[in-house]
């Protein structure tokens, strides 16, 4: 079987005094295997830029599999 790379999407949940419970923020195309370090990197600019404290981070990947 072949596997091709289709999408990647970030969801990064996040708490603040706005939204106490929990907010998911989806990123898209982000790029085929990122590394920890980008990952890490990603989500520092995103605390730095709103203020949010991270909860949890999914990587959810989708891939073309073709029986040849």
């Amino acid at each position: 079987m072949e596997h091709q790379f289709k999408s990647n999407k970030l969801q990064v949940k996040v708490t603040s005094a706005t939204h106490p419970d929990g907010m998911i923020r989806t990123f898209n195309n982000v790029c085929a295997q990122p590394d920890d370090e980008q990952i890490k990197t990603f989500v520092d600019g995103i605390v730095a830029l709103t203020g949010e404290t991270v909860v949890s981070i999914t990587l959810v990947n989708a891939a073309l599999i073709a029986n040849n």
